[in-house]
């Protein structure tokens, strides 16, 4: 059915849509999806959505997956949340991560209750030495096709994941199934989304700035509005200095601009970029504040 229905979609001109961060939420369980016996501590991980593709058939988009969320224990939460609906063909609100992991392209994570040597996970190699992917410098496969023809395959360390989705229309119904160690879900006729299948997997190092960044003009300019928003901010901290006397501030004088400043832009629901995930001023900036009101 999967190749009928990309088949049917190739007439349509297809183009790149971007990429996604992905990012999920992690929720409390439902009660009836604890299991009390474990002796693990669970949570729901609930994917980011994507945006809506209506009458973007044959187009594709690329989830950019960080290694934070390919480790052990991360891939454990996300295949025992199992927010997946479909079998090979997915619907758009469908976790990118697990479908990789049922389709074969990514190696799941489970419990010690799990014997993973019942789960079939481990192919004998093809009669031919030529593997799809993109070998290039004799290196490590760093690029997948298609699924791995030895199967799914164990995240490597120090690496993030780009997982290219080819979007196709919605289904009428997505069937349930059991594939590497997964049970997907199955949906109705009155899914009101898109749907999509796995298209290509790679292995990539995005480096320290931009692994948890949005990329896309939309995220660009968000972030040179911050940028301009934290100049025009430290440049009327000078003026208003300037007018109490010598033209320079404390320490502590720039400490208490600083936590004021944070204040006023949280009540907005904002952030002045002065400060880290957590709240906390950080020194990189306190140091940019010195050196630029002195």
């Amino acid at each position: 059915m999967t190749k009928s229905l990309v088949r049917d979609v190739s007439k349509y001109p297809r183009s790149h849509l971007g990429s996604q961060l992905y990012s999920p939420n992690a929720t409390l369980p439902h009660p009836l999806q604890t299991n009390n016996n474990s002796s693990h501590v669970t949570y729901d991980n609930v994917p980011n959505p994507m945006p809506r593709f209506e009458d973007k058939e044959n187009c594709t988009f690329t989830i950019r997956v960080p290694r934070y969320y390919l480790t052990h224990e991360k891939r454990m939460a996300i295949c025992a949340s199992r927010r997946l609906w479909g079998t090979d063909v997915y619907t758009d609100d469908s976790d990118p991560v697990v479908a990789a992991i049922h389709s074969g392209w990514l190696r799941g994570a489970w419990t010690e209750e799990v014997d993973e040597n019942l789960l079939s996970l481990e192919l004998p190699p093809p009669p031919s030495t030529e593997t799809p992917g993109n070998n290039q410098d004799n290196g490590p496969i760093k690029r997948y096709e298609t699924p791995p023809p030895t199967g799914p395959i164990v995240p490597p360390t120090a690496m993030d994941l780009h997982l290219t989705i080819l979007i196709l229309p919605p289904l009428e119904r997505y069937a349930s199934s059991v594939w590497h160690g997964i049970k997907s879900r199955v949906w109705g006729d009155n899914h009101d989304g898109m749907s999509y299948k796995i298209e290509r997997m790679e292995w990539v190092d995005e480096g320290v700035a931009g692994r948890n960044e949005e990329r896309g003009g939309q995220a660009r300019r968000q972030r040179l509005a911050r940028i301009q928003a934290e100049r025009e901010w430290i440049e009327a901290g000078m003026k208003k200095a300037k007018k109490r006397g010598n033209g320079k501030m404390t320490v502590a004088d720039r400490a208490r601009r600083m936590k004021k400043g944070k204040e006023e832009v949280e009540m907005n629901g904002g952030s002045n970029g002065m400060t880290d995930d957590d709240g906390v001023i950080t020194g990189s900036k306190l140091m940019l504040m010195m050196q630029t009101q002195t």
